[in-house]
């Protein structure tokens, strides 16, 4: 098929790690990339078996220690959702067994190409593992395949009027075969919803979901699947929309799901979300305005959120990644939280993407390695089973067109610099 033509490829380069002044020297270490989703360019088309451009990556790796990356496989012009007409978005996935270093073909698990001869487009795909069943469950969103920024309010799935939907599914063999999708409905009238809104969208991440394991004894909250999200609220069914972060959660392994209120302000849009050793939620958000993230946190297991704490890292407005490498209460000999985004080229842009390390437990973030020296955008880190680190990004391809592929970087935690505190 068109789309697989050199998605396996894959190499084995040494990387020059850049690290910030005040750190430790640049290092030359073996790095592990390959890139599992190429994308091919070239005219419009609207066929099945063909895409443009693959896109906004989300990752997860299963409790086989398979590594499930997904991403949004699009036609036309490669545009976001509702932008580009005759052209349906399909959610797609790429399996690892060997730690990125080789991947499964291409599996379309949702196809825009509606029986009913409708196209739609799937979006933003966000995993999460729940670790004592080992099922895994995906979120993702379905937009109308053209149409307003905002969309109409309501949530029928074969409205002419072209709502926003959010679907899930889930697999219990470790990402090989999935569950027909199920509809998550989500509060949408403002007598509902606890901020009074009429919701336009509750769409999930993209990026990945966490389980919660260190909250209080009689919280409940322990084992509890958070999904990041973001509302688009209204205070009239079509008027002027805001955006903020909130989670979708489950408390009975997947059975069903609620949602956790929204962010208090200011209005931000793709998230993450990391658990602490204490059991607070923290949330990072990339900002609507601004050079710093949003971070809020939450105490009681991601339903309400303090107000904005801003990080004092710039970046320009991106989806970035943040996820737990390491926990000493957990065994691990240091608290380690990971976040990646594109650091920017001569001013804050898409470019140039780094690696920073907290090992405060978030409060700050520190020692950037920079993986590439170009375009760079989305990004998705998880630790693999191995204990090395798999991170993904939207990067260029071999002739320097941006968003030209999906690359995977797997590198071990030595790549980030010496661990504070630890001889």
């Amino acid at each position: 098929m068109p789309q697989t033509r050199g998605l396996a490829e894959r190499a084995i380069v040494l990387i020059a790690i850049a690290s910030c002044a005040s750190g430790p020297p640049a290092v030359e270490e073996a790095i592990s990339v390959s890139r599992p989703f190429v994308s091919p360019k070239g005219e419009y088309v609207t066929e099945r078996d063909r895409y443009h451009t693959f896109r906004i990556p989300g990752m997860i790796v299963a409790q086989d220690g398979s590594i499930l990356l997904f991403a949004e496989g699009r036609r036309g012009d490669g545009s976001d959702p509702r932008r580009d007409e005759n052209a349906p978005i399909d959610l797609v996935l790429r399996r690892s067994t060997d730690s990125g270093e080789t991947w499964e073909p291409l599996v379309v698990i949702e196809s825009g190409f509606r029986p009913n001869g409708v196209f739609v487009d799937f979006a933003d795909p966000t995993p999460v593992l729940d670790e004592s069943t080992g099922e895994v469950f995906l979120f993702y969103g379905q937009w109308p395949d053209v149409g307003p920024i905002t969309v109409s309010h309501g949530q029928d799935p074969d409205s002419a009027d072209g709502n926003q939907v959010v679907w899930v599914r889930s697999s219990t063999d470790h990402g090989r075969t999935w569950s027909d999708r199920r509809q998550v409905l989500y509060p949408d009238e403002p007598h509902d919803t606890a901020d009074g809104l009429y919701w336009r969208q509750a769409e999930p991440g993209p990026g990945s979901g966490i389980q919660l394991r260190w909250q209080g004894q009689d919280s409940g909250a322990n084992g509890r699947l958070l999904i990041p999200a973001k509302r688009s609220g209204s205070e009239t069914p079509d008027g002027p929309a805001s955006v903020r972060p909130f989670a979708y959660y489950s408390d009975d392994h997947g059975a069903s799901w609620q949602v956790g209120q929204v962010s208090p302000g200011p209005d931000a849009n793709e998230d993450e979300i990391v658990e602490l050793t204490d059991g607070t939620v923290l949330l990072d958000g990339r900002q609507n305005d601004g050079d710093y993230r949003r971070r809020h946190r939450s105490a009681d297991g991601g339903i309400t959120w303090s107000p904005d704490r801003p990080d004092s890292i710039p970046i320009t407005p991106v989806d970035a990644s943040m996820i737990r490498y390491s926990a000493s209460r957990a065994g691990d000999e240091r608290d380690i939280i990971l976040f990646s985004g594109p650091r920017g080229k001569d001013g804050l842009n898409r470019n140039n993407i780094t690696v920073w390390t907290s090992y405060d437990e978030g409060q700050s973030f520190s020692n950037p390695v920079t993986f590439n020296q170009g375009f760079a955008a989305y990004s998705v880190l998880q630790r693999l089973a191995d204990g090395t680190i798999g991170l993904a990004v939207e990067a260029s391809n071999e002739s320097g067109e941006n968003y030209g592929e999906v690359r995977f970087y797997r590198f071990g935690l030595a790549h980030l610099g010496p661990v504070q505190g630890i001889d």
